[in-house]
Formats: C-alpha cells, structure tokens, sequence
C-alpha cells in the first residue's frame, strides 16, 4: 500500500464548496449500505441537506464539537481530507469530505446560527469558520479504499471511535475488494485478529439478514450478539461457525438461537419476550450451553436464563466459591475513610449480604440436625 501522506496536497477550500460524504461510513450503525446515494448526486441541497441533519443527531456528538469551535476557533492542527467531487459534466468544482465530517458538519451549524441571527460571530471568526486549509487526496494514486482507509485509521481506535457496527463493515468491504485479512486489518489500524472477529460477527448478521423467518428482525442494533457469540467459544461451536462457508452451518440452532434473541411468534401472531435480553446475555449462555439439565430449563415454555443459571449453579455449588472470597477479599480491604463515608444505599446492601449469610448459615444446621 502507498504511503498516504505523499498523496495529500494541501490547498484552502471555502466551507461552501465543502460536500458532507451522504455515504458516511458512520451512517453504517443506521443500517444504511456503502455508496447508497449515487456521487453525481451529492450537491443537491436535500441530499446534503439531509446528511446535515444526521450528522447533528445526538448520535455524532456534532453539538459538543460545535460548542468547542465557537469558543476556541476552529483550529488546524489537524487537518480536514478532501477529494474532488465527480459532478456532472458543467458542475461548479466541489470537494467531498473523506476525513472530517463531524467537523465540517458543526462549522456549517455555526454559520446557519449566524446567518439566522442566533449567533453574531465577527469578521476574524467567520473567516476562521469558512475560509480552511484542507488536504486533497490524490485518488488517481491512492488506493481504492482509501475513503475508508483515511477515516479508519482515527477512527476505528482513534477520535470518535467508530461503533462495532462500523468497525466490522468497514473491514468487510475492505476484504470484499480483495485485500487480504492481513491488510485489511493494517488498512485501519486493527490487529488481525480483531478483525477477524469483526468479520465474523458482520457475517453472522448477515447470515440472519437472509433467514426467511428472522430476517426482518436483523439490523445493526442486534451486531453485538454475534460479537459476543465469537468471544466463547463453545457457544461458537455450538452453532457450528464455519470460516470457508462464512456462517453457521447448524441450522436448527442459529434459528433456535435468533429466536432467543428476539422472541418466537406463536400460533396467535404475538411475540414473546427474547430469553435473551441484551447482547451481555450470551455470556450466561456460555456458562449453561453444555449442561444438559440447565439448557432443558432455558428452553422450556417460560424458562429463562436466571431460572436456567440457578438449575447451573445447584448442581455446580463449587462455582459459588470464588465469589465468595473475592467478596470476603473486597471488604477486607475497605479503610475507615471508606467505611466512613458509605452511603445509605450501600449499607443496605450489606446488611442484605450479611442476612443472606445468616440465613444459609441457618439453613445448614437444620439440615445437619435433620
């Protein structure tokens, strides 16, 4: 791969002549594919104007780094990348923001509260505001991934990290052009392991994206089970994950699996509640996923994962011992100014510990006398 910082030029561009990327890589957490708008059609004011108002949802934190800007200038120490805009043929010559959308985006806020008289900014600010030194990427030298490439590399463990959801279809489409898992990992700063992970994870979701029943239930939101699924690795097994097919091949297990995620529908059309409540859910999962009698309970009609773990546990009473001690361990180290100044909260959640105590303490004399 080329280096990339040959092939940044710096030129001024005025803020007006600056397009917002309409296919984000951000907006992936969304739902929304790569290259969903079609490039000659980026100018036009309702779709840059619609990437405008995504861009300053909660969700991109744009307002934070609007309020930053207004009191300390917009400063260039780190540069905004740009690549000419491929317009029709005639078009004024434009640039799309490859790095820097987030920054951009709250510059354009400033100047529609200045132009609607909310803000009065003086002549030094709005120059600051508008008039920017960028770097103009050079595209016929520079990879052919390097929209995303650019970004990844702040993004994915840098500035604003990209979510999961991100990360993962970023490296999918890398691979997806041909690089190899080794290089799409580099590309943005990733282990290949970890990309690896996201990979799979991507494909998992997919994977329930095409299932006729559960496909409609599949979107980005739902991602972080899968990623969970590739961290335990006897839940993997379980579904039997296969990295030449790129998905599970035990069907009858992915479907029970998808249903725990989002309920089962019965003969009535209702929908139940998921026995998975949140992605954290499948690390209880791994605990039972071998245990015959745990799993039974889980899966029954009504069963759930605390009914399921309490079957685990009362036939494993071993496991209950490590966080005993590690709880003996933690209050033997609480100094008086700690103890001092516990609230009333905590001290009832010792008091709690401490009838629990009593009561199994309790329990087991009237079992030994019995």
């Amino acid at each position: 791969m080329p280096d990339l910082s040959a092939l940044l030029k710096p030129i001024q561009v005025g803020l007006e002549n600056l397009l917002l990327d309409p296919n984000n890589p951000r907006f992936a957490a969304l739902g929304q594919e790569f290259d969903a708008v079609p490039e000659p059609r980026f100018a036009e004011p309702k779709v840059q104007l619609q990437t405008y108002d995504r861009m300053k949802t909660p969700r991109f934190e744009v307002s934070e780094l609007r309020d930053t800007i207004k009191n300390l200038g917009f400063l260039p120490m780190d540069r905004i990348v740009v690549r000419k805009w491929k317009g029709p043929d005639g078009a004024a010559e434009k640039y799309v923001v490859v790095e820097g959308n987030r920054r951009i985006a709250a510059l354009k806020w400033l100047i529609e509260l200045q132009e609607s008289g909310r803000e009065t900014f003086s002549a030094e600010q709005l120059e600051n505001f508008t008039k920017l030194e960028v770097l103009l990427l050079d595209e016929q030298n520079a990879p052919p991934n390097s929209r995303l490439i650019l970004p990844g590399l702040r993004h994915v463990s840098g500035i604003k990290e990209w979510g999961p959801y991100q990360k993962a279809k970023a490296v999918h489409a890398l691979r997806e052009s041909g690089m190899s898992p080794q290089e799409a990992a580099q590309s943005i700063g990733l282990s290949t392991r970890a990309a690896n992970q996201l990979w799979r994870s991507y494909l998992a979701l997919e994977q329930m994206g095409a299932d006729e029943e559960f496909g409609e239930f599949a979107e980005p939101a739902l991602y972080s089970y899968f990623e969970e699924v590739f961290k335990r690795g006897n839940v993997r097994d379980w579904l039997e994950w296969n990295d030449d097919q790129r998905k599970f091949v035990n069907q009858e297990r992915i479907r029970e699996f998808y249903g725990w995620m989002v309920g089962e529908t019965n003969d009535a059309g209702e929908q139940s509640e998921p026995k998975l409540s949140e992605a954290k859910s499948v690390r209880d999962l791994g605990k039972i996923i071998d245990d015959i009698g745990a799993m039974t309970v889980f899966r029954s009609e009504g069963g759930s994962m605390i009914r399921a773990l309490a079957r685990f546990e009362a036939e494993h009473p071993q496991e209950w011992m490590p966080a005993v001690s590690s709880a003996e361990n933690v209050l033997a180290s609480l100094s008086p100014d700690i103890l001092r100044q516990l609230s009333d909260a905590e001290l009832a959640t010792l008091g709690k510990l401490r009838s629990r105590v009593d009561q199994v303490l309790e329990d087991r004399k009237r079992l030994r006398v019995a």
